[in-house]
């Protein structure tokens, strides 16, 4: 298998995983990712809404919002991995690269907030670097597929 159609089907999966998760997040609110509460507030989900009650509600209308944000990110990313990319065209490679940065600043995000030390981490705090390591490599290694490519026109 080369290294184009390795880099290809990761970035599908990971960005089908991406709709995944945002999609979950729409469905299932606050109560989807409870480590992501845990580590930030140091406070179960169901803790929190009884001490926060107003704050949980916001807490859990941010938490789908976000997820419909990422399902939408996961469509898009979706839509240029499997076509685009996949066909060999020179600017999806370039585009692609914004999923390693997400990733990374999703992570610099949670350390920029602060976490809890005594809790483990957030799972998007290993999850965000993991697929941005990931991603960094198989575009690195698929570079020659899209740099030597002819120009394409506009």
């Amino acid at each position: 298998m080369t290294s184009h159609r390795i880099a290809t089907w990761y970035l599908i999966v990971v960005a089908a995983v991406l709709v995944l998760f945002g999609s979950g997040d729409v469905v299932g609110g606050v109560t989807v990712d409870p480590g992501i509460t845990l580590g930030l507030s140091g406070l179960t989900p169901a803790e929190l809404r009884t001490n926060e009650p107003t704050g949980y509600d916001v807490y859990d209308f941010a938490t789908r919002t976000q997820g419909l944000a990422l399902a939408a990110f996961g469509i898009a990313f979706l839509a240029i991995a499997a076509i685009p990319y996949r066909a060999g065209q020179r600017w999806a490679w370039w585009v692609a690269w914004i999923l390693p940065a997400w990733s990374a600043a999703v992570a610099a995000l949670y350390l920029a907030h602060g976490i809890r030390p005594e809790i483990a981490p957030p799972p998007p705090l290993v999850s965000g670097p993991a697929i941005a390591g990931i991603a960094a490599i198989l575009l690195l290694a698929d570079r020659a597929s899209f740099l030597r490519a002819r120009p394409e026109v506009a």
